[in-house]
């Protein structure tokens, strides 16, 4: 066996040999290895097997490192190789550069004796992660997402995410292409997916709007569900809360509920009302409570109800 270490131009060198000779006539086998070593730039690995199988066996590894003002980097390259059996060959990089991330992977690999030696079969992805503050609070996020193989081209996809928040409103966009076409504009494979948070109120004024959409275009799929909510104490009391789903164009599920209080000068005046529209069930109904004179009172109620659909003991 051998040790060796070197200090040369401020890499730190660090070698070791072995050798075993199993029999007087063969040839030994050898194992050896290095790492070299630049503080705070790069360090670099290795390591081979010989005369043990058909072919040298060996591992390396490389890892750098670049930092300035505005840039940080890593990268990461790697290969190895089991004669017969498996051979990769991988490269990684990591950057950041001011409110962007990126990283990304390529992987080439070969499995069993027709491939190991020379990989053939590919795989890659990438990752972007952007930050960014804005003015008056607002927070933006964006992230991008890529995966491709040459040999399974079917799990290949993409997603892109935007994220927003302000003092008023808070919105979300995704979107999924995947199938073998991802990358291509006219991809039919696509999900789409959106959320959005309004608060418009106001010393005297309670509004509130949300949104849900949801988008798949190889199933046409269209799906929207909306909230809105609004209450006011500007010239008297009301309230109105309205729900609704839409699916491909169709409304199947309304809601609403409605309420105000009109009284003045210690006479009640109120009035609220309750509706809901689906496919099996209609019901509308309404009530009215005023007060002409602080000794009486006329109540009024209204019910009207439909359904498509008769059920059983109802």
């Amino acid at each position: 066996g051998m040790v060796d270490l070197q200090m040369l131009s401020g890499e730190q060198r660090y070698m070791t040999q072995l050798e075993v000779k199993l029999i007087k006539q063969s040839s030994p086998i050898i194992l050896s290895g290095n790492i070299t070593k630049q503080l705070g730039k790069k360090i670099a690995f290795s390591m081979s097997l010989n005369n043990l199988l058909k072919d040298a066996a060996f591992l390396s590894a490389l890892l750098e490192k670049k930092v300035d003002d505005k840039l940080r980097q890593y990268s990461l390259e790697g290969e190895t190789h089991l004669p017969g059996v498996l051979g990769v060959h991988a490269v990684a990089l990591l950057q950041q550069h001011e409110g962007l991330w990126s990283h990304g992977l390529r992987i080439k690999y070969g499995l069993l004796a027709g491939e190991a030696k020379t990989p053939c079969h590919e795989c890659r992805t990438q990752q972007k992660v952007q930050v960014e503050m804005g003015a008056r609070g607002l927070y933006r996020l964006e992230l991008a997402h890529e995966f491709h193989c040459v040999q399974a081209p079917s799990y290949s996809h993409q997603v892109h995410l935007k994220h927003e928040v302000s003092a008023s409103w808070v919105s979300s966009q995704m979107e999924v292409n995947y199938g073998k076409h991802w990358d291509e504009i006219n991809n039919k494979k696509k999900l789409l997916i959106s959320q959005a948070f309004k608060n418009s109120s106001s010393s005297s004024v309670v509004s509130y709007f949300m949104e849900f959409t949801l988008q798949v275009l190889e199933k046409q799929v269209n799906y929207r569900t909306q909230l809105q909510h609004l209450h006011t104490s500007q010239v008297y009391l009301q309230s109105s809360t309205n729900f609704e789903v839409q699916y491909n164009d169709h409304v199947p599920f309304v809601a609403g509920l409605q309420w105000k209080d009109a009284s003045r000068n210690g006479l009640k005046k109120w009035e609220g009302g309750f509706n809901i529209d689906t496919p099996w069930l209609y019901l509308y109904t309404a009530h009215k409570l005023h007060q002409p004179q602080h000794s009486a009172y006329l109540l009024t109620s209204e019910l009207t109800a439909g359904k498509a659909l008769s059920i059983k003991d109802l």
